[in-house]
């Protein structure tokens, strides 16, 4: 009774939280099946102001980062944006993690971005906003996901952050990247002396090549969410920045 008890409190925390979000069920045709997002307004934005997607949503929420970008804002660490958590799990099945599949360099999923879910958070909130001030942050093989759209998306996002990016999956990842006609792109890469740092040098290197802005962390972290949600001020403040 009382295991029962704790978890319908944690379920309880969790819809309390999502209560505060505007959440969107977009059908989409490119991807054939439902996809929840959260999107959160922090602070009073202004009318240059940043809007960053993150990919991983649902778990990001849930490991605290809505908080943390509540409090950074709150504080005036970070400037007021606009935030939309994309979920990768099944709203009809929530055991369904489709991440792999929207991850590997899959163009559906960026059609789904550039047709569908774009168009329907930025109609939503009355503002479209220009590829300047679009932001996308993944983790892990979200990060995979980012440097794939980073190559082959465009005029979607001009800032880019890649937290412990696991690129194994994208056989031909460095290849998009190479040939891709893409310019002036920011581009924000992290790993941790206990993390997947062997994927980070190679993404450095091609980046650095296509002259793109760069800023790079090492720190002491590991491969979690704890990690990456002690990250969030200086990748909020890097993907954010008016430029």
């Amino acid at each position: 009774m009382r295991k029962l008890l704790i978890l319908l409190g944690l379920v309880f925390c969790i819809e309390m939280t999502h209560a505060q979000l505007d959440t969107s069920l977009i059908l989409s045709k490119n991807l054939s099946r439902t996809v929840q997002a959260y999107t959160y307004k922090a602070g009073k934005v202004q009318t240059n102001a940043s809007i960053v997607y993150f990919t991983d949503g649902q778990k990001l929420l849930e490991a605290g980062f809505w908080k943390e970008i509540d409090r950074l804002t709150t504080q005036g660490k970070i400037p007021p944006a606009y935030y939309v958590f994309v979920s990768t799990l099944d709203p009809d099945n929530p055991a369904n993690d489709l991440r792999e599949e929207y991850f590997f360099c899959n163009q559906n999923y960026l059609d789904f971005f550039a047709q569908e879910l774009i168009p329907t958070i930025e109609d939503k909130l009355g503002v479209h906003f220009q590829a300047k001030n679009r932001g996308l942050v993944g983790v892990s093989f979200g990060g995979l996901n980012a440097a794939y759209f980073s190559a082959k998306s465009k005029n979607l996002f001009q800032n880019y952050a890649l937290l412990s990016p696991i690129t194994y999956p994208g056989k031909k990842l460095m290849q998009y990247i190479t040939f891709s006609s893409n310019q002036n792109l920011r581009i924000f890469l992290s790993t941790g002396k206990l993390d997947a740092e062997n994927y980070l040098e190679p993404l450095q290197q091609m980046y650095q090549s296509k002259g793109y802005t760069l800023a790079v962390l090492h720190n002491e972290g590991d491969h979690n969410f704890e990690n990456w949600r002690q990250q969030l001020e200086v990748v909020l403040n890097f993907v954010s920045q008016q430029h």
